[in-house]
């Protein structure tokens, strides 16, 4: 009797455990497909279409949609429907651990890419940089942020492009793979170049060249480098470096890459005959943006060469590709706060995943009475900050006004001083605008007018003035000599003249020379020995402030 039973105990057990070990069916099937996926794609999606998923568990279907969703981005299928994805997103939401939902999650967003859902696509790959960070898949990381960084680059978003690039690159050197390097410092490169610094794209590219080795790469690495030599004005390295992409034979597609580029190269030249050969051929390319390139550049061409006609011919053409081109690409803006909010989302997920229930409503109330504590705090402390600030501001409006009150009394007391100065001066009789003052210390011009007589000033006379001169102006002649060594002792006295305001017909007076002279003498010396070329500078105007 206990050897029947204990039989019988260890039949059960065989018939449960054996199914449980061993599935077989659709799931070695999908065992298959999925180490397909990478090197055969083609074979994976034939395995996955031999499948009849209506017949499949809820865990295999979720399997089964994911992959399908890959095999068909990786051989390049169109994808109008998002249904495949979203079952798998259903399931793995609810069942799957941190791997399977950052995967998930980034085929989610290559499937939006798909259907030009650049929004939701972003979303998607958001979430599945948080859940990659806790799964430590550093192969997947690469491309979530890789992905993401090629989205944000053609929103123009090329700052938040570069961050995301940089991430994968490390992430690529983590794996030392040397293809998934040279993608991301390609990618690095072209953000870069939409940032018009050209001198970090063009060394981010040169890494590239170092890093890669294969052929179809080179190519497109060489054009790009010949496109930014154009960008900065090297028309010649741009078309040696597209005439090295030529000797690596490139596809028709790439050589139409290269064409466009020796055109540009030549319009930059003026060569408008060879630019128009160039992207003629290009006309004949599958790719819409180098078509409207094309257009848009032999519109110029036309332009330039009088030819309205056929230019605006030109220019409706590549409207036409340019509403097709822009229908794909949403605002940017719009995009980024879009993001923002999804990623603050899906962080707040994440932290669900990693905290017990308890954990978190006690972190809760911390946080929450944290929070209120530092709303007051801040509150407190910014109306004290701005009380302060207007006191600040009170005291330093206050304490300018005072120097500058105090700056307009030392003026006016050095002005008082030096007239009173130059009163006093002996040799300053003879020179009747320094003579003839009215009670208000201005010229009296009917006096002035009568002194037609020369004045001649001895040696001594003008050591005098000039010593003077230095005492009343912090060493005038001194400073003036040192500042314009190139001027004579005659012009130094009359630049003296200038500055104590001696008029003009005193100073031809001086000088035995006509007013007119004066002028023009005043004039070469600002222009030829002071280097002032300012027409609405002149000399007396420059002396005084000297």
């Amino acid at each position: 009797m206990k050897c029947t039973t204990l039989l019988l105990i260890l039949l059960f057990l065989t018939v449960a455990v054996i199914p449980s070990c061993h599935r077989g069916g659709p799931f070695d099937l999908l065992n298959q497909a999925d180490t397909l996926l990478d090197t055969r794609p083609d074979s994976s999606f034939t395995l996955l279409k031999s499948l009849d998923s209506k017949s499949l568990s809820d865990e295999d279907n979720a399997r089964y949609c994911l992959l399908m969703s890959a095999a068909m981005i990786k051989n390049s299928i169109p994808i109008t429907s998002d249904s495949l994805i979203n079952i798998s997103l259903k399931f793995y939401n609810k069942h799957g651990d941190s791997i399977n939902k950052a995967e998930t999650y980034f085929y989610a967003g290559r499937v939006s890419q798909e259907m030009r859902d650049e929004k939701e696509a972003a979303n998607y790959f958001l979430k599945a940089a948080d859940y990659s960070e806790i799964s430590k898949e550093n192969k997947l990381k690469y491309l979530i942020y890789f992905y993401l960084g090629d989205l944000y680059f053609n929103q123009n978003l090329y700052d938040s492009s570069i961050k995301m690039q940089k991430k994968a690159l490390q992430i690529s050197k983590l794996l030392n793979d040397s293809s998934y390097i040279t993608h991301a410092l390609r990618s690095c490169a072209l953000s870069y170049a939409g940032k018009k610094n050209m001198k970090m794209s063009l060394n981010y590219y040169n890494k590239a060249l170092r890093y890669n080795k294969d052929t179809a790469m080179r190519i497109a690495l060489f054009n790009e480098i010949g496109e930014r030599y154009n960008n900065i004005g090297n028309c010649t390295l741009a078309i040696w470096y597209v005439n090295k992409a030529i000797e690596l034979k490139p596809s028709t597609q790439s050589l139409f890459y290269c064409d466009i580029i020796k055109g540009n190269s030549y319009f930059i030249l003026h060569k408008t005959d060879s630019a128009k050969y160039y992207y003629n051929k290009v006309l004949f390319s599958s790719n819409i943006y180098t078509r409207a390139d094309s257009y848009y550049s032999l519109a110029k061409i036309a332009a330039i060469e009088g030819d309205y006609k056929h230019a605006f011919e030109l220019m409706q053409v590549y409207n036409n590709y340019k509403d097709t081109i822009d229908s794909q690409t949403k605002s940017a803006a719009i995009i980024e706060m879009e993001n923002i909010y999804q990623h603050g989302k899906s962080k707040e997920q994440i932290q669900q995943l990693i905290l017990d229930k308890k954990e978190q409503t006690i972190r809760f109330y911390h946080w929450g009475l944290l929070t209120f504590a530092l709303i007051i705090m801040s509150s407190g402390s910014f109306f004290i900050y701005r009380n302060n600030e207007k006191k600040r501001l009170l005291d330093k409006s206050r304490k300018l006004l005072e120097q500058e009150n105090r700056l307009i009394m030392m003026r006016e007391r050095d002005c008082r001083l030096r007239e009173e100065f130059f009163r006093k001066l002996n040799n300053i009789n003879k020179i009747p605008s320094l003579i003839f003052l009215d009670e208000k210390g201005e010229k009296n011009k009917k006096q002035e007018a009568e002194a037609t007589t020369k004045i001649s000033l001895t040696d001594r006379e003008w050591e005098e003035l000039i010593r003077n001169i230095d005492v009343a102006y912090d060493h005038f002649s001194e400073r003036l000599k040192k500042a314009y060594p190139n001027l004579n002792n005659q012009e130094i006295r009359l630049c003296c003249l200038v500055k104590i305001k001696v008029a003009r017909n005193d100073l031809a007076n001086i000088f035995c020379i006509t007013p007119q002279s004066i002028k023009t003498t005043k004039y070469r010396i600002k222009r030829d020995k002071m280097g002032i070329n300012d027409r609405e500078i002149s000399l007396d105007n420059f002396l005084d402030n000297f």
